[in-house]
């Protein structure tokens, strides 16, 4: 199968897993290419391009719909995938064009704004990454929706034997809104003795008592080796894959990722639901400094559901299957 997949390039989880899904597709014996018509990095390339051509997957830069068109036309893909709500009224101008199906994957929330119906409406198939956003687009398109949580490369982000010193791991691309949330870490951490915290972020907040680290554009070698982990979104995946304890956090607190956590209704990485208060984050803390065996068994579980819910492979499989799906209700159109 061709597959085109259309994005731009923010140092984000949506560009990450772009990048991932491109990766398992070609692994699966798919052929892939990329237009990003937008790149908002350059760290893009110093490091993901670069990354792409030993992956041996075939990529292009450029905005200029004559250019896009022609890529088409010389590739002649099966089926295209959009995975920027910038570029989805482009995306599907161009598949309408040229009559080649596409769908969407819809990246977090505010895509049933007026602006995206057109172009939504159009589309084939739309990927939802978690019940949320399937949620806020259900009553639009149902018979569209599909539900496909991101996956992280579980070959990639995997244990290794874990620092003997407790440190949290605060890991985020940080603004305003996350400063309040980060304070309160920084309050519990404090009161425990035995802990210290370590941000890892594009900017250095203004807390006292922080380590501060630079963003990586590869985090395995501080996760690997990490026991506590606050995070969210794909960060929080990658560190559930490398056996990390994991405390849900982004603008709000939605608690230490347990068997309990993940079988609610409504569980979802965003971090924001806002499940707990923040003096949870203490007891919570409290509970992994204390109590080696509810770590270990906390840390245990992590990987155990990576392996089992969060790989990219089985999200790149699903993935197939939608393609499949579509391409063969357009041969009989």
């Amino acid at each position: 199968m061709k597959i085109l997949i259309t994005s731009e390039f923010f140092l984000s989880g949506q560009s990450t897993h772009v990048l991932d899904l491109a990766k398992q597709l070609k692994l699966l014996g798919h052929k892939i290419q990329i237009v990003f018509t937008g790149i908002h990095s350059q760290t893009f390339y110093s490091y993901y391009g670069s990354l792409l051509k030993r992956q041996g997957i075939i990529y292009y830069t450029t905005k200029h719909q004559t250019n896009i068109r022609n890529i088409i036309r010389q590739f002649r893909p099966d089926i295209i995938h959009c995975h920027s709500s910038t570029i989805f009224s482009l995306t599907e101008k161009m598949a309408s064009q040229l009559r080649i199906p596409f769908i969407v994957t819809c990246h977090g929330l505010g895509l049933s704004h007026p602006k995206y119906l057109q172009a939504l409406s159009k589309a084939a198939r739309l990927i939802c990454v978690g019940v949320n956003s399937a949620k806020e687009l259900m009553p639009l398109f149902a018979s569209k929706i599909e539900i496909i949580p991101n996956g992280i490369d579980i070959q990639v982000f995997k244990p290794a034997p874990k620092e003997e010193q407790l440190t949290v791991y605060y890991i985020a691309r940080i603004d305003s809104s996350k400063i309040g949330p980060l304070k309160q870490l920084a309050k519990a951490v404090n009161k425990i003795p035995e802990l210290s915290l370590t941000v890892v972020g594009n900017w250095k907040p203004p807390l006292n008592q922080i380590e501060f680290v630079s963003w990586q554009t590869d985090l395995t070698k501080i996760l690997a080796p990490a026991n506590i982990v606050a995070a969210c979104g794909r960060t929080a995946r990658e560190a559930m894959a490398s056996g990390a304890a994991v405390l849900l956090m982004n603008k709000r607190y939605d608690g230490l990722i347990n068997r309990r956590l993940v079988n609610k209704a409504n569980f979802d990485f965003s971090g924001n639901i806002g499940r707990c208060r923040y003096q949870q984050i203490y007891k919570d803390l409290k509970l992994l400094t204390y109590h080696p065996r509810q770590l270990r068994k906390i840390q245990d579980f992590s990987r155990e559901y990576a392996l089992n819910y969060l790989a990219s492979s089985i999200m790149a499989e699903k993935t197939v299957q939608v393609y499949q799906q579509v391409i063969k209700e357009n041969a009989k159109a």
